[in-house]
């Protein structure tokens, strides 16, 4: 059973890395100064170093501070459920291509676990909900200001895939550091979030849940990685590389500072924001809004956590009953 539960742990965790694969190192290789092997192992490489030095704070959040272990311990099939819960959502976004927050799934899905046994923490679930709220909002305004202020130089700067000379050095190392930084960041705040319930049921300890979480989010990169990257080079024309150097600045900030708070941000909501905040600066807010499907991606926020809480509670109810 304890093979079992880390074989599904590592399989969210490669999830991850596939899906943030393009938030990391698209931009660099759109601008060719990176081959996509280069890339994916840049990403495995900065994704383990950030599990391992800076992942602790949210590994503590999800594996006790949220929800007391105990509730792991004395209950193992609730780990299945949190992980059953998380794959669905995965599962679903895969499938029908919706981009939809795995992180809040996975959290709320902790959460749930919370709600049923009634003992899930006011104070960790209050920060985790200001960081939710707050965040988006934050990078939305700094993306949003650095557009106006920076909007005749950023686009002076080339959006094409035909860069060269100096410039195309200059971009594609520019863009290869904050491709780092994000693969860093995107380790530090990630690795916690599949490895989170098993930690908390004792099955492995954090030092082992932060190298396998870091692991896992690596080898989904190494190995599924690819077609995120090629989605990104179609994608990377209309965005901009100077564009991308400041998404995935501001996207990498608030994701490490969110993991020194111990708190698991969605590094989709992140760059969407950041996104809609640099379109409300060059065509304005209701054509970025349009373009972005503003409410339907609002609605798909929203109702990932609530359908997470209460699947996830209904799972427990059931189990609960059967197992009298």
């Amino acid at each position: 059973m304890t093979f079992i539960f880390v074989l599904i742990a590592l399989f969210l965790a490669m999830n991850v890395g596939a899906n943030n694969s393009a938030a990391e190192m698209g931009a660099a290789c759109g601008i060719g100064s990176r081959a996509k092997k280069e890339a994916l192992t840049l990403i495995a490489i900065f994704v383990i170093l950030g599990a391992i030095i800076a992942g602790l704070p949210v590994l503590k959040t999800l594996g006790g501070q949220l929800v007391p272990a105990r509730s792991f311990k004395d209950h193992i099939y609730v780990v299945f459920v949190v992980m059953i819960v998380s794959a669905a959502f995965d599962l679903i976004s895969n499938r029908f291509r919706i981009s939809i927050p795995n992180s809040y799934a996975i959290v709320c899905s902790i959460a749930a676990v919370g709600f049923y046994y009634n003992n899930i923490s006011v104070e960790t679930t209050e920060t985790i909900l200001r960081w939710w709220l707050f965040s988006p909002i934050a990078v939305f305004l700094t993306a949003f200001i650095f557009g106006k202020l920076l909007h005749f130089r950023i686009s002076s700067f080339p959006n094409g895939l035909d860069v060269t000379g100096r410039m195309k050095t200059f971009l594609g190392a520019t863009l290869t550091f904050s491709g780092c930084y994000v693969a860093f960041a995107g380790g530090a705040n990630g690795a916690a979030k599949s490895m989170g319930p098993i930690v908390a049921a004792g099955i492995i300890d954090n030092r082992w849940g932060l190298l396998l979480g870091g692991a896992g989010i690596a080898a989904g990169a190494l190995v599924f990685g690819r077609a995120a990257l090629e989605t990104a080079d179609k994608e990377i024309v209309e965005v901009g590389f100077a564009r991308a150097i400041l998404i995935e600045l501001v996207t990498a900030t608030a994701l490490l500072s969110a993991s020194f708070s111990g708190v698991p941000l969605s590094v989709s909501v992140t760059v969407t924001s950041g996104l809609i905040g640099l379109g409300c600066a060059d065509s304005g807010f209701v054509r970025s809004a349009k373009k972005h499907h503003l409410l339907r991606t609002c609605f798909i926020w929203l109702a990932v956590p609530l359908l997470s809480v209460a699947l996830t509670y209904f799972l427990l109810h059931i189990l609960s009953v059967i197992l009298k």
